[in-house]
């Protein structure tokens, strides 16, 4: 397995899911390192690199050793509203169904040093449901058109709200506020 694959293992070790749940696995660059391992195997490019350098093979990696499948995997990419897509597409997951996001990125330093990869590494996971089977950790609500003052963090810092259970209340402009509440 690859660092990231181990980094997104360990964050997701405890979720619970079913076969009709839906993850959703946002990560600003995808496996650095496995991209920079599969750039220097050429002349005879490693088809184990280039899998695991595609954008969601940290993720798929996980998936396959747990023998885990899951109703839908909807991976994002990008560095704009990334956050903001992630949060959004866990929303728009049926009322019957889990959403799972799972969000990771990993500092390689030849991409990194060129803005093509992460400052650190890191993975998170947040569980979604619509009715709490426990007692719920938080709430995340979505008010369209409205204002905040705050505007989308980026990956690296809804990950650290979430490691530190920081209320977040950001807007988006064009769509409406997100707030992320702990109980």
């Amino acid at each position: 397995m690859s660092d990231l694959a181990l980094l997104l293992a360990e964050a997701t070790a405890e979720a619970e899911h079913g076969p009709r749940d839906e993850w959703i696995y946002a990560s600003r660059f995808g496996g650095t390192q496995s991209l920079e391992r599969y750039l220097s195997s050429f002349p005879t490019p490693s088809p184990l690199h280039f899998q695991n350098s595609i954008h969601p093979g940290a993720f798929d990696l996980v998936s396959v050793a747990r023998r885990q499948r899951s109703g839908m995997l909807s991976a994002l990419c990008g560095l704009g509203s990334l956050v903001s897509d992630a949060l959004l597409a866990t929303l728009l997951v049926p009322d019957h169904r889990v959403a799972h996001l799972a969000g990771a990125d990993e500092y390689e330093p030849w991409s990194s040093g060129h803005g093509w990869g992460a400052e650190e590494t890191f993975a998170f996971y947040l569980r979604l449901e619509t009715v709490p089977s426990a007692s719920p950790l938080g709430a995340l609500t979505f008010t369209p058109g409205a204002q905040a003052e705050a505007s989308e963090p980026d990956l690296p810092a809804f990950q650290a709200a979430l490691g530190e259970r920081r209320e977040l209340h950001f807007a988006v402009p064009q769509r409406g506020t997100f707030r992320l509440t702990w109980t």
